[in-house]
């Protein structure tokens, strides 16, 4: 094997080869008894997690010079170790007690490759997804500026040019492809509207005092303006008091929204407001409509990326990063017979 093709699993399977050598040297040289042997077997113990370790190692989410940093992180910790034995064991050798060196070394040197490949390993990955974490810091700065200047500024120009291009248009359809054209690039102007707000709510980490009760009556009477032809019930008890993210009424207003958009005209919109065993401010808003989509679902609750295809997937992640960055829970639950419930549950506060 030549010299390019080491790689690190290979540095941590001499690492663990060094301590079960180690291991059978004290067996071999310190004599025979039950008591070597169990020596022994505890220091190769030890040594094959180190191995093992080595064969996990390339399915580790770290990079190439991250191992090899953990691998020599590992070699210090297990020189350390040695030492530490070494003085310990000459500390002992002058007090008369004759401890024998060659366990004390051995056990400590493959003890500390243990610790250090292990240990290693989960500081360096820690470290590479903090510095992942600033990179992503940045890049949602960027998009921010981005959406806040540059593509929102020329979806205005667009929508401009094509209402001009509409007045001037004299068959039907030339008329109509500008009409779906305005339709799409509205559209594309509210995307940038839903991800401006989620990346605002996302670089605020002020909190706000609101009664509930309040707040839900003030929202319930905004959006029943824009969908009058849709009732809101409500069922209130008790009046909460919590301290949430400021972008709450926007969140609760997503929600209401999201329900009156997908309820028939002759069914009701609900609203609870209710608190747990745990002393948590529960509201539940609930719709009979056909539900939210699954890939909409799968987004807010998978642990990995999924594609949004409208804004009403955006809509969901400005109620759920609220909610996360208020300290609470958000629940997607399916109403029967049919329909959608959004529940959010806050931490209260005490009354002044």
């Amino acid at each position: 094997m030549s010299f390019s093709q080491v790689r690190p699993q290979h540095g941590v399977y001499a690492l663990g080869a060094l301590c079960v050598g180690l291991g059978t040297a004290h067996l071999l040289t310190e004599g025979e008894g039950v008591g070597t042997v169990l020596e022994a077997f505890v220091i190769c113990a030890v040594a094959l997690l180190v191995v093992a370790t080595g064969y996990e190692l390339p399915d580790r989410p770290i990079s190439l010079s991250g191992r090899w940093r953990a691998v020599r992180i590992a070699v210090t910790v297990a020189g350390s170790f040695a030492l530490l034995a070494l003085a310990i064991w000459l500390i002992w050798y002058l007090e008369g007690d004759q401890t024998k060196l060659g366990f004390l070394v051995a056990f400590a040197t493959t003890l500390g490759s243990a610790v250090g490949i292990r240990g290693g390993l989960y500081a360096v990955e820690a470290d590479e997804r903090l510095s992942e974490a600033g990179d992503l810091t940045k890049l949602l700065t960027i998009n921010q500026r981005v959406l806040r200047h540059n593509l929102r500024n020329d979806l205005s120009v667009a929508l401009g040019n094509l209402d001009n291009i509409e007045r001037r248009a004299r068959d039907e359809e030339t008329v109509a492809d500008v009409r779906t054209a305005r339709t799409h690039l509205q559209t594309l102007l509210e995307t940038t509207d839903r991800t401006r707000e989620i990346v605002s709510i996302w670089n605020t980490d002020r909190c706000e005092t609101f009664r509930l009760r309040a707040l839900l009556r003030e929202q319930i009477a905004a959006v029943g303006s824009s969908h009058p032809d849709v009732p809101i019930a409500t069922r209130f008890d008790g009046d909460s008091r919590v301290e949430s993210h400021p972008a709450l009424p926007m969140a609760f207003e997503e929600a209401l929204r999201n329900a009156a958009e997908h309820t028939p005209t002759d069914a009701a919109v609900t609203v609870s407001l209710d608190t747990d065993e745990a002393g948590s401010a529960v509201v539940e808003v609930s719709d009979t409509g056909a539900g939210i989509p699954k890939f909409d679902i799968d987004a807010i609750e998978s642990p990995e990326e999924t594609p949004l295809v409208h804004t009403q997937g955006l809509g969901l992640w400005i109620i759920y990063w609220t909610v996360e960055m208020s300290e609470g829970t958000f629940e997607l639950l399916e109403n029967e017979p049919t329909g959608t419930t959004i529940r959010v549950t806050l931490p209260t506060v005490p009354e002044d």
